[in-house]
């Protein structure tokens, strides 16, 4: 089978599967289009409540194929052929990454930008570009400093060196260290899953906004973030099944509703 992306459904959960255990799951460009493709796809289809992305072989990626970057160099820091690593961070639907063994280089920058990050205890993070003569890009010099903080992220760029899962926990950047990676990450996407997705989309938005803008833009935001949720069936829903003490069934999010949270916060 030729290197891809791999797609699968778990319920209300999409898993992309980063599939080059040839190539310790290095991008190749056709895998990076579909990439960015598929978490777009996903983004748009409004029973799809969360995203999983993983790799196979007991490895997450390595980054880009190291043959194709020596063949067209240009491409290592081109933010058009790196977009979909950063394409997490930018979508409304949650995105959780499940990293077994090694996520370095792009691979890094791609859990980077994923919501939340479950690793096996044997996970390896590593950006590598002050090693390799190129400057981190892709969030590397931006969110992750919002995730860890100024010296630690000074460190793990300046120094290049690898650091494991323990090291990643400690410091906020794991959210959680799982025997099995994937079963954790989905165990989370199913409870975000079960939760409103519309009320999901705002927060993710809201949080976003304010990392950008600042706490008091932040702030401003919530109300009309509030208002617009309220005015879909959603809270009915949630106060309704409060009430009857049942499990909610909420909706899946209108299509209209990423025009409408930009429109808020614009």
């Amino acid at each position: 089978m030729p290197p891809g992306i791999r797609v699968s459904d778990e319920g209300a959960i999409r898993v992309l599967t980063i599939d080059n255990p040839g190539k310790r799951n290095a991008f190749t460009g056709p895998m990076t289009t579909t990439l960015l493709h598929e978490l777009d796809r996903a983004d748009a289809d409004p029973a799809v409540r969360a995203i999983v992305v993983t790799g196979t072989g007991g490895c997450f990626s390595s980054g880009h194929d190291l043959q194709e970057v020596l063949d067209n160099p240009e491409t290592a820091g081109d933010p058009v052929a790196n977009a979909a690593f950063a394409r997490p961070s930018e979508i409304l639907t949650p995105v959780i990454g499940a990293i077994d063994g090694p996520a370095y280089a792009a691979g890094f920058i791609l859990a980077l930008n994923c919501d939340l990050r479950v690793a096996a205890p044997g996970a390896r993070f590593c950006g590598v570009g002050a090693a390799i003569g190129l400057v981190p890009v892709g969030g590397q010099l931006s969110r992750l400093l919002d995730l860890v903080g100024y010296p630690v992220a000074y460190r793990w760029l300046a120094t290049a060196a690898p650091f494991d899962a323990e090291e990643a926990s400690r410091h906020g950047f794991v959210t959680e260290v799982h025997d099995d990676a994937l079963e954790g990450a989905l165990a989370l996407a199913e409870a975000i899953a079960a939760v409103s997705p519309a009320v999901v989309a705002a927060v993710k938005a809201g949080l976003r906004h304010s990392v950008r803008h600042g706490t008091d833009a932040g702030r401003a935001a919530e109300p009309q973030l509030a208002a617009l949720v309220q005015s879909l069936p959603d809270g009915d829903e949630g106060v309704r099944s409060f009430l009857e003490r049942r499990p909610p069934t909420y909706p899946d999010r209108p299509e209209e509703l990423h025009d409408r949270i930009a429109e808020v916060l614009a």
